[in-house]
């Protein structure tokens, strides 16, 4: 475990930067009315479980959303609360299931920096994006 951490370069902010970039791009690619979103969605899919925007904060110039799955269970799966900037065009992942970090138990946590952390949380969100998009993109947001 510990060669997995230290066998990449440290992110750098720019790293970090483009990656809250592109997630930008992806979100507005699955919520493109997010700037004025202002309450609580659904888009509902027949073949996969149901998207929900949840609506935490929102500001002329960002918003803190969730989304998430429902489950049948009542379980929120992944959970992921994030920050738009709208006039900046970034997002920024704050946490994924109420965790701030995805690893949190990991032995060598204290050698990682605040940007690789950073980094992980905005990469799997990215890659959920894109398991999104490939799934719900097209579909209607409902009001819930």
């Amino acid at each position: 475990m510990h060669h997995l951490y230290n066998s990449r370069q440290a992110k750098t902010y720019s790293d970090v930067s483009k990656l809250f970039e592109s997630n930008y791009q992806k979100i507005l690619k699955i919520i493109p009315l997010i700037e004025q979103t202002a309450h609580t969605s659904i888009i509902r899919h027949s073949n996969c479980p149901d998207l929900h925007l949840i609506v935490e904060q929102r500001f002329t110039h960002t918003g803190i959303f969730t989304l998430t799955h429902v489950l049948k269970d009542t379980t929120h799966k992944p959970d992921i609360k994030f920050k738009v900037y709208f006039d900046a065009k970034l997002v920024e992942v704050l946490s994924v299931c109420n965790e701030t970090m995805l690893n949190s138990k990991h032995p060598y946590l204290t050698q990682c920096s605040d940007l690789n952390i950073q980094w992980e949380l905005n990469l799997f969100i990215e890659r959920w994006l894109d398991y999104c998009l490939n799934q719900y993109q097209g579909k209607s947001w409902q009001m819930l």
